[in-house]
């Protein structure tokens, strides 16, 4: 039996062609179809999805920037510091910040989230 991870890049390579190669990112279906139960606005999801991206180990809590991510997704910072002040009020994320640190952006709140509509889609 061949290694799953391999698999998957393979069948990404077969869809998507040389694009993969700049990268890209894992995101679990439920959170996509679910995110009307969720109650998830479009532009939430998309910082959703940008902090995600930034997450590569599982001990280690994201921490990019949002000014950068504002640059990307082509809108304000303040639209980005908005979506994220709203992620975290509705306890989707948890803001870390140290001194002279960036901040960092905790994801289990979403997990759990997330864990407790599988349930509820399973029952």
């Amino acid at each position: 039996m061949s290694d799953n991870r391999e698999n998957t890049e393979f069948e990404l390579d077969k869809k998507w062609g040389s694009i993969i190669k700049v990268g890209w990112t894992g995101v679990p279906n439920i959170l996509l179809k679910e995110q009307g139960k969720l109650g998830l606005k479009a532009l939430e999801l998309n910082v959703l999805i940008n902090l995600i991206r930034f997450w590569w180990v599982a001990e280690n809590i994201p921490f990019p920037s949002p000014e950068k991510m504002s640059v990307e997704m082509g809108v304000s910072e303040r639209t980005v510091y908005r979506a994220i002040a709203s992620l975290e009020k509705n306890g989707f994320i948890t803001r870390i910040q140290e001194e002279d640190k960036p901040t960092k952006y905790d994801l289990s709140n979403l997990i759990k989230k997330l864990e407790a509509i599988k349930e509820e889609i399973i029952e």
